[in-house]
């Protein structure tokens, strides 16, 4: 029996590594493999999820330049000095607080709303759960 009294600690060491090794793994891969939002709705996703609130967008919207109707100016692409904005609901258990988020563009808009999620979230004692079961 003193033949094998190396391989046993060898073996338990191996299967351990094995353990940490593939266990992880796959978030390590996620992580690295998750983009980067490219539309509204992601982005609201992925705050939903990563802040453990409930954002309800209720308009997305670009406000019209007076005597829009009018205009002979050509159209160009890209940002223009009309603000976009985004109304939404931000829910957290019993807590809700309406947001307008203004941009330049859209997404300077969704930018926005993002950060006021952010904001609201830790803005104070109100939104951390200090019992289980509920806020």
């Amino acid at each position: 029996m003193t033949t094998f009294e190396w391989q046993v600690p060898l073996l338990v060491i191996a299967i351990v590594v094995a353990i940490l090794y593939f266990s992880g793994r796959p978030k390590a891969l996620k992580r690295r493999q998750r983009k980067e939002p490219t539309s509204g709705r992601e982005l609201v996703e992925r705050l939903q999820e990563t802040l453990g609130i409930a954002i309800l967008v209720e308009s997305v919207e670009a406000s019209e330049p007076s005597g829009a109707a009018e205009s002979v100016e050509p159209v160009v692409a890209g940002p223009t000095d009309v603000p976009h904005t985004i109304g939404a609901t931000l829910i957290f258990g019993r807590y809700t607080a309406p947001v307008v988020a203004t941009g330049a563009t859209e997404s300077d808009a969704w930018a926005e709303l993002a950060r006021m999620a952010i904001a609201w979230r830790k803005s104070d004692y109100q939104h951390i759960q200090m019992w289980p079961g509920g806020a």
